[in-house]
């Protein structure tokens, strides 16, 4: 049976008879000076309210007043008090924590570590609300916070002041070990915020490519590893009208699909280059090979090569991504200093002649790779400047639509090649390496610059 809650008037109280709550949410008092010297000249105004450690009335818990019994060492020993009895542990709680919670300077660690130890001793986010006047979206709000490991939370604070928006901000991602993960990583809330935007585009990209690929699959299309290319007279493919392309950073929608299965009768082929899926069906042929003219045939040789080039860009870009990550620093370290200034000069030089920029890096989206860029972003900012200038030069050259072994008209992008040989020379010392025919490639020898009819 329940202790009945009783009260008794002002008593005085022996200090040595008096302790501090240790379930009291406010962990820091602040400056106790100007308490000290109101004290000193007026005593304790207001009386400290107590509840009993033992039912012998010899010991008590400091309820509310926690800054008066601090501030009055060494100038009171005895302290006016109200003994409350029949208070339940959740109850003692949810009094300091409401009498704490009008006070402007509590922060949102010591809010949310009170409202969770009111949850924990089995009030719900609406009593919690009730009990202390806060919104039960604030309250919600604050509990999330201590679902973060403190020790991520510690490393943000130490780089810049963390707000309640960006903990909002953090909500956004269900998962936990993300959030902590973007927390350790950030260096201010604008970038805590295009974190989290990142993140939940990259969620979304990969959510939507499943559910596409699946209703293909469902409709027995069929995926191709080739561009959909429609352009010119004997293009291979054709676009689909009303069904041309879907951008997977938006939000999923079957209809068009589902639109063009039902007026679309030869079989639908799609391309999936991980940010867009293309659509089409096989052009079919206008004229019989034989009446195609020399430069006709010319033209399909040479698209056959871009193509095979492009490929061998893709895998060698990889090659070089994969390989400047597992360089280990040690091996990094152990190069002299003249050989690691000469590297530096040379991807600088590399950079130079590419245009590149530190942009060309960030906008991941516009890099070509097999590889998952999103491994390496949060990390970049703790590589070495070698390391980092290797990355950057990396970024340019796996570009989609710069940086191509040959132009438009089939002619060798000197400039590219240089780079990539350029490159490749700065690697080989850490012991990267190609195999004939991507040598061939990047030097220029290879016979895919040959078009034959």
């Amino acid at each position: 049976m329940a202790k009945e809650k009783t009260k008794t008037g002002v008593v005085m109280l022996d200090r040595s008879q008096l302790q501090p709550h240790p379930d009291n949410p406010r962990k820091d008092l602040g400056d106790l000076e100007e308490l000290r010297e109101s004290i000193k000249e007026h005593g304790i105004m207001q009386n400290l309210t107590v509840v009993p450690v033992d039912d012998n009335l010899e010991n008590f818990r400091i309820l509310i007043g926690h800054r008066r019994y601090a501030a009055s060492e060494g100038i009171l020993h005895e302290l006016p008090c109200v003994i409350v009895e029949g208070l339940s542990d959740r109850e003692q709680v949810g009094i300091m924590l409401c009498e704490n919670m009008q006070r402007a300077d509590l922060t949102v660690f010591e809010q949310a570590h009170g409202f969770q130890m009111m949850l924990d001793l089995g009030d719900t986010i609406e009593t919690i609300s009730d009990k202390t006047g806060f919104s039960e979206a604030t309250v919600k709000h604050r509990l999330e916070i201590n679902k973060l490991k403190k020790s991520s939370i510690e490393t943000a604070q130490d780089k810049f002041q963390l707000s309640i928006g960006d903990f909002i901000e953090l909500e956004k991602i269900k998962d936990l070990k993300e959030r902590n993960k973007i927390l350790e990583n950030v260096d201010s809330s604008t970038e805590l915020k295009d974190e989290v935007d990142d993140y939940l585009r990259r969620k979304l990209r990969a959510e939507n490519e499943k559910k596409y690929i699946e209703l293909f699959n469902s409709l027995g299309w069929r995926e191709t590893k080739e561009y959909i290319y429609s352009y010119g007279d004997y293009a291979k493919w054709k676009k689909i009208n009303g069904l041309e392309q879907i951008d997977l950073d938006k939000p999923f929608n079957d209809e068009t699909i589902k639109a063009a299965t039902v007026r679309i009768s030869e079989p639908i082929f799609y391309h999936n280059s991980g940010y867009y899926i293309d659509f089409g069906i096989k052009n079919p042929v206008k004229q019989e090979q034989k009446k195609k003219t020399k430069e006709q045939l010319m033209e399909e040789a040479r698209e056959k090569c871009k193509t095979a080039l492009e490929s061998s860009r893709t895998e060698i870009c990889d090659l070089y991504y994969k390989f400047i990550l597992q360089i280990p620093d040690k091996r990094i370290k152990e190069v002299n200093e003249r050989e690691y200034k000469a590297m530096i000069k040379v991807l600088v030089s590399i950079l130079i002649d590419l245009r590149g920029s530190m942009h060309d890096f960030s906008n991941l989206c516009n890099i070509k790779t097999k590889m998952k860029l999103e491994d390496i972003s949060s990390d970049f900012q703790n590589y070495d400047s070698l390391r980092k200038l290797m990355l950057l030069t990396w970024s340019n050259l796996a570009s989609n639509y710069s940086n191509k072994f040959v132009e438009w008209n089939f002619t060798k992008n000197t400039t590219a090649l240089t780079a990539h040989q350029m490159l490749f020379d700065v690697l080989l010392p850490f012991g990267f390496r190609l195999d004939d025919d991507q040598k061939a490639i990047i030097k220029g020898t290879s016979d895919l610059y040959n078009a034959k009819i």
